[in-house]
């Protein structure tokens, strides 16, 4: 079904809302013929928010408003500057666990049954572009420091490049971005392109590990150092304390965030905790050493390395959706990085690009379209479901019209 924008008549952006039908999501010809267009017809480029991995991982929530206001919170007071080293250490353990860590645990065929259905969906897709002068390739952007990507598409015909190249010792470089795989008949000769995925990271993984004595990105066994960091400090987190702070900042009250902080640093939730608060500094340092991501601050770089590589990513993002007839392809993304944003909405002045947006649920629609208010050449359609949660399953079977 489709809706005219509520903003107001000049606004041409597109909304498809799908209703459900007999558990199956009903399909238009005119939106169907319209995904089929895209996709043959354009760069493929996907980008992918925590949303993407929430069947799976857990998901910031406020956290992100609360990381940002600890960040800048000043105090020089001692008592409350080492409260607030423990109640950055509290609300950061809770992050690495609740959503990275899981993915150290061996995940099971059926917990990963619909990521898998993605990659053997977009191979499809790829390998069907009717366009001779468009590569059988797609980019894939994505702010998930998970390797959920890469396990998946380990595990399909479509070749995964995630940056790294090198058996023994893997190195990342951007550099590596730009190959195309063939495949060559033994009789004939005949070459033939491989459908392939750029996996493009732009906040780093739990996979990359800093090589302090080259200044490169290495290869990391993640399981192992993500098992050895929880191994080492969880002792450390007391869960009833635990369970206390995120409560204390999930009140319905109206207090705002540095209230809240102001409230647990000048009260006596963290007292116990004091003491110990070399090891509270201690596990932050370790944190900081052994994951190479940007955390989600607006200060986001600790490490030069990561601010050089994470600037050429965006370069390779921004160039992307600037070539003629470019697709992005948004699931589980609100847009709230700022620098992710300000470039969407300079490419968006590429007459030829086309933003599809599909949305968790429908209210998401206003919110993008504030975002994007200001877009000149309407050339945004948001796809939603109509009384219906849209996660990574719905976004399988929309994708998997295409090649019907």
């Amino acid at each position: 079904m489709y809706l005219e924008s509520e903003l107001g008549c000049d606004i041409m952006d597109l909304i498809y809302k799908l209703r459900i039908e007999d558990d199956a999501i009903k399909i238009d010809d005119n939106f169907l013929q319209n995904l089929k267009h895209i996709f043959s017809g354009c760069r493929v480029n996907f980008l992918f928010g925590a949303g993407f991995s929430a069947n799976v991982l857990g998901i910031l929530d406020n956290n992100e408003i609360i990381f940002e206001a600890l960040r800048v919170y000043n105090e020089t007071d001692l008592t409350k500057k080492d409260k607030l080293t423990i109640l950055n250490a509290y609300m950061y353990w809770d992050y690495f666990y609740q959503c990275f860590y899981p993915i150290s645990e061996k995940m099971s065929d059926l917990e990963l049954k619909d990521y898998f259905e993605f990659a053997q969906i977009l191979y499809t897709i790829l390998s069907e572009k009717s366009n001779p002068s468009l590569d059988k390739q797609a980019n894939i952007f994505t702010t998930n420091y998970d390797p959920i990507i890469e396990i998946i598409f380990d595990n399909s015909n479509c070749i995964c490049n995630d940056g790294f190249e090198g058996r023994i010792y893997p190195v990342f470089s951007t550099d590596n971005y730009s190959k195309t795989y063939l495949r060559q008949a033994v009789v004939s000769n005949r070459k033939a392109e491989i459908p392939s995925v750029n996996l493009l990271k732009l906040h780093g993984s739990v996979t990359w590990k800093k090589n302090i004595t080259f200044e490169k990105i290495v290869y990391q066994q993640y399981k192992e150092v993500l098992q050895k960091f929880c191994e080492e400090h969880q002792k450390l987190f007391v869960d009833c304390l635990l369970h206390d702070i995120k409560n204390h900042f999930n009140s319905s009250t109206k207090t705002n965030i540095n209230d809240k902080i102001e409230a647990i640093l000048c009260g006596s939730m963290l007292d116990g905790e004091v003491a110990k608060v070399k090891e509270y500094e201690e596990m932050l340092t370790k944190y900081k050493d052994m994951f190479l991501i940007v955390n989600p601050t607006k200060e986001k770089f600790h490490d030069t390395l990561l601010n050089k590589n994470y600037y050429e990513l965006l370069r390779i993002f921004s160039n992307e959706l600037e070539k003629e007839n470019s697709l992005l392809a948004v699931e589980g993304f609100s847009f709230k990085d700022e620098h992710i944003l300000d470039l969407t909405r300079r490419s968006m002045l590429n007459p030829s690009l086309k933003l599809l947006i599909f949305c968790y649920d429908e209210n998401e629609i206003a919110d993008y379209e504030v975002i994007f208010k200001d877009s000149k050449n309407h050339n945004i359609t948001y796809v939603c479901l109509d009384g219906k949660k849209l996660t990574i399953k719905e976004f399988n079977e929309i994708l998997g019209h295409i090649h019907i």
